[in-house]
């Protein structure tokens, strides 16, 4: 459908409009949503430890002796 209106379309906006469209559907579609992870960016490291015992718990990551990234999977897809 998107590529009959991008063929009637009238202007350049009308016809980037449909092709970026079309990009976006098939880019949504083929996501893979498995690999997505929550990041929590912590300064308390106690906070830290107890996520980290987590059963989604992925990785730590150390910005500085005050902040740290906590790598969460997904639970739910």
């Amino acid at each position: 459908m998107n590529t009959t209106l991008r063929t009637r379309a009238k202007n350049e906006f009308e016809k980037n409009l449909f092709k970026l469209m079309n990009n976006s559907v098939f880019g949504k579609t083929m996501e893979n949503i498995d690999k997505r992870v929550d990041i929590q960016l912590l300064t308390n490291k106690e906070v830290a430890l107890k996520l980290a015992a987590r059963s989604n718990y992925n990785s730590l990551t150390f910005f500085d002796k005050n902040l740290i990234a906590v790598h969460m999977k997904k639970t739910k897809v």
